[in-house]
């Protein structure tokens, strides 16, 4: 059950009444009585009426001159014709189906929810630093006016402009808009409030626009909550001015972008950052959902400006991330911006030729059938075994033998070898390498000077020898 109905259920409610005094007040019968002598007899009537019933005024002189212009009779739609007597009853029950009313709890709706069509920034949770700047007109020491924050947060839009305006009548605010959106490619959407609407098309009829400038720009409109009668409603208006920029930044404040307010008003004006943001973000997509479409070209007298729609080729995850990169603009063209990506189109038509491809499309094929056709010259594979081999030179010593033959060995090292000294000796032990020093006196020049026999086949004395010869010689 909803909340009211279970107050109503406690036996603390039974004649509860809420009086001026309390805080809680909100709606009274008195009121609504009021504002119903108001619609129908006009102020002087309504002024009597509050005499004969002894109620405290309520209203101001402004305030009643305004709720009596804005109060409007509902529009009765015409009953339809009555149908001839020649058709057959079974129409009948149909016919009383559709004088159904739905004013009163409606189940369905008449209305489609308009979509942001230009895209909107997914910014998730986190939206950047949350910051607060103030901002008031006339500014303070050192500190920039609002209109020159307004315009440079407009000048470096990138991923959207939410603008929420009772009044917007500033030609030069509107014409950064119109950059960001023609030329940049931003997507803009305005709600504008319900009297604004007819001076911001005065502000377009002056400017001299064209269907092109407007091809990335969306304007609707909202009237305020109203309050209902039963001979017709006293429609409210918006008062929510704010600038949304790129999903993370808000300038929010008492100003209008008008030259008026802008120049010869006080205001002030919080810029908000971060997820301060989100509140207005959600506020905005809820505005738009129930305000009511402006149709620029229709008002204008301009062409509507319809978009070809992009190829719809599919791409590999790969080649759409090439895609992205500015140096194959070369190859495929110039990309589209955020905005046209958003909406799905492209800002010209593209030019198609005989088989029905555009030339952007062609120089797009041949590319990606090059990055596949393109044959690679591999190197020449050569057989080891046909190499021819160079057999290593034989050497004196231990070393010749054992490094022919190497000793398996349970750690593996790297050994780096010295170029051989003939004047020393190396001999090969595990994976160590000793150098040992020639020796005249061992026995070890004998079997050195035998293996050089037994190797060459040559008799060659050693020095050894020659030396004993000759003492030998001397002795004898």
């Amino acid at each position: 059950m909803a909340d009211s109905q279970l107050e109503c259920l406690r036996d603390d409610h039974v004649n509860k009444k809420e009086t001026e005094d309390m805080c809680q007040f909100y709606y009274s019968e008195e009121h609504r009585r009021c504002l119903e002598v108001l619609s129908q007899h006009g102020i002087q009537g309504y002024r009597e009426y509050i005499k004969e019933l002894n109620i405290r005024g309520f209203l101001s002189t402004r305030e009643l001159i305004d709720l009596k212009n804005c109060w409007k009779k509902y529009d009765i739609e015409s009953e339809t014709p009555k149908k001839s007597k020649s058709k057959s009853n079974k129409l009948e029950p149909e016919s009383k189906e559709k004088k159904v009313s739905l004013q009163y709890w409606p189940d369905k709706s008449d209305t489609e929810i308009p979509p942001l069509d230009l895209g909107w920034p997914e910014n998730g949770f986190y939206r950047g630093v949350s910051q607060m700047l103030i901002y008031t007109h006339p500014p303070k020491e050192n500190a920039p006016t609002i209109k020159a924050v307004i315009r440079d947060l407009i000048q470096k839009a990138k991923k959207v402009i939410a603008i929420v305006m009772d009044y917007f009548t500033d030609r030069e605010l509107f014409r950064d808009v119109l950059d960001a959106a023609d030329k940049r490619r931003v997507p803009v959407y305005m709600i504008l409030g319900e009297e604004g609407v007819k001076h911001f098309l005065e502000m377009c009829e002056m400017m001299q626009l064209s269907n092109f400038m407007l091809r990335n720009v969306r304007v609707r409109y909202v009237t305020g909550v109203g309050f209902y009668l039963p001979y017709g409603k006293i429609s409210g208006s918006l008062t929510h001015k704010y600038l949304m920029v790129d999903g993370d930044k808000v300038a929010s404040g008492s100003f209008r972008f008008t030259w008026s307010s802008l120049r010869l008003d006080r205001s002030i004006m919080s810029l908000l950052s971060g997820n301060y943001t989100e509140p207005f973000d959600i506020e905005f997509r809820e505005l738009y959902t129930i305000s009511e479409e402006v149709n620029l070209y229709k008002e204008l007298s301009l062409q509507e400006y319809l978009p070809s729609p992009i190829g719809t080729r599919a791409r590999s995850s790969t080649v759409a991330r090439k895609l992205i990169n500015p140096k194959y603009s070369l190859v495929v063209g110039r990309s589209p911006a955020p905005g046209e990506m958003l909406r799905f189109g492209s800002p010209n038509p593209t030019e198609e030729g005989e088989d029905g491809k555009s030339e952007g499309q062609k120089r797009m094929d041949r590319f990606l059938d090059d990055l596949v056709s393109i044959e690679q010259e591999s190197p020449e594979i050569v057989n080891l075994d046909d190499l021819p081999q160079s057999l290593p030179k034989k050497e004196t010593g231990k070393f010749s033998e054992k490094a022919l033959s190497p000793k398996p060995s349970k750690n593996r090292f790297f050994t780096f070898k010295k170029r051989q000294n003939p004047l020393s000796d190396r001999v090969v032990e595990g994976d160590f390498v000793v150098l040992n020093k020639p020796k005249s006196e061992s026995g070890y020049s004998r079997s050195h000077s035998n293996t050089d026999l037994m190797s060459t086949g040559k008799t060659s004395p050693t020095k050894n020898e020659k030396v004993k010869a000759t003492e030998k010689c001397i002795i004898s």
